[in-house]
């Protein structure tokens, strides 16, 4: 990713953390650029693969953050927004530089998983035994084609009230494994400092 891509990927974080759809001549204006060269940026595959936009062209989500409703809630500063997977919430404070307040349900029960986040760390965790099931890099589905692979990826990624209900999960989830929170939160950082951090 270029240093250019990473500028405005973090933007775009930045201004879907107030709530709203981002709209490219905001981004334009923030960045101090024309209009058409965020176009051209949104365009590479390394953003174009992270970015769903609305029938407006209005940017609704990007890197595992959402303004439109889906399963994991995930509030800041008051506001609420979520994200695409449960992973998403452990590291994505760290890319906002602030806490969330997570909310995440577990497939196939009314279970949900509570979370407190900051940027440096998982705060609180209820109940205490959770965990969070994840995709194994040597899946066939990763070595068939990355950007489908991101695609289905949060359909493997979720959190558990236990570690048993997890592995009664992942039994037939095959290329599946149970993670502990504070390894996922690890996992998350290095890959935020891989990918963002020289724009950070």
């Amino acid at each position: 990713m270029t240093d250019e891509e990473r500028r405005l990927g973090l933007e775009i974080y930045r201004q879907l953390s107030y709530g709203e759809p981002v709209s490219k001549s905001r981004l334009a204006e923030a960045l101090e650029v024309a209009t058409p060269g965020v176009d051209d940026l949104l365009g590479h595959p390394n953003l174009k693969c992270l970015t769903y936009a609305d029938n407006e062209g209005r940017i609704i989500g990007f890197g595992g953050l959402a303004v439109r409703e889906m399963p994991h809630r995930f509030r800041v500063d008051g506001r609420t927004l979520y994200t695409w997977c449960a992973w998403d919430s452990l590291f994505i404070p760290g890319i906002l530089g602030l806490e969330a307040e997570v909310e995440s349900p577990a497939p196939g029960s009314t279970a949900r998983v509570r979370l407190r986040v900051a940027p440096d760390e998982v705060k609180h965790v209820e109940p205490r035994s959770a965990v969070m099931s994840f995709l194994l890099p040597s899946a066939q589905t990763f070595q068939a084609d990355v950007l489908k692979a991101m695609a289905s990826f949060c359909h493997y990624i979720f959190f558990f009230p236990d570690p048993e209900m997890a592995a009664a999960w992942t039994s037939s989830h095959p290329d599946t494994t149970v993670i502990s929170v504070p390894d996922a939160f690890e996992l998350g950082r290095q890959m935020v400092a891989a990918r963002w951090r020289r724009a950070l």
